[in-house]
């Protein structure tokens, strides 16, 4: 059996010394690179979760967008809002009519009279009389709109929108306060037969202009309104009581 010198013990000293460290070495390296590759795979990890927080982030300002645009779409398809229109019945005035009375053709000469509002007590004229207060030449006047009385052939109701249509071309904006009696009127219910007129403004018998009221002509009113009335304009649209 060979001896072994001190030669060999140094050789395989060396040896095993240059094993544990190759060894210590491999294991540093193994070492190295899982603590290397597990922070490369968190740092992926954040960036995916970076991400996908940006796209949820993004996602309601790109639907706020998205809404934006089809509510615009929609409203140049809709078009723009249009006020409803108001309906209106237009009616002629004749230039004459019949005297039930006489069966005379009287003509009309424009005058247009007046009525106390004081005598109006009863229903809704009653009511749309005593909300309305007189001008400054004592006409009553509701919604910036001059009571008057019209025949029944007008089909209106207290409180209802009328226009005067002046032959001048002037327009008297006005608001039915009270209906005239089939009896005190023509054949076709257009005219007081007796005062040849058909609109009777109402007035506040405590404030009405006194040349007016001497008169009984509301037409002396203002130089514009002395004209025949041509046409009555009567709106399907009322004062709400």
């Amino acid at each position: 059996m060979k001896r072994f010198d001190s030669n060999d013990i140094r050789s395989g000293q060396l040896a095993c010394s240059f094993f544990i460290i190759t060894s210590f070495l491999i294991l540093l390296f193994c070492l190295c690179y899982i603590r290397t590759y597990a922070m490369q795979i968190g740092t992926e990890e954040q960036i995916i979760q970076e991400v996908n927080t940006a796209e949820n982030t993004a996602a309601p300002s790109e639907l706020e967008g998205a809404s934006v645009v089809i509510d615009e779409e929609a409203t140049a398809l809709s078009g723009p809002e249009v006020e409803e229109e108001i309906e209106e019945t237009v009616y002629d005035v004749p230039s004459s009519f019949v005297n039930p009375e006489s069966g005379n053709t009287v003509s009309y000469n424009g005058g247009k009279t007046i009525e106390r509002s004081s005598k109006i007590t009863y229903g809704d004229a009653g009511e749309i009389n005593d909300l309305a207060s007189p001008d400054s030449d004592g006409f009553m006047k509701l919604d910036d709109r001059y009571l008057i009385a019209v025949g029944s052939r007008f089909d209106t109701e207290p409180g209802q929108y009328i226009d005067l249509v002046l032959e001048n071309g002037v327009v008297i904006e006005c608001m039915m306060g009270d209906l005239k009696a089939d009896v005190d009127t023509d054949s076709t219910n257009t005219f007081t037969y007796k005062s040849s007129c058909c609109s009777e403004f109402i007035i506040d018998e405590d404030s009405i202009r006194e040349d007016i009221y001497k008169r009984g002509n509301a037409s002396i009113k203002n130089s514009a309104w002395d004209s025949p009335v041509v046409s009555v304009v009567v709106y399907d649209d009322y004062y709400d009581l």
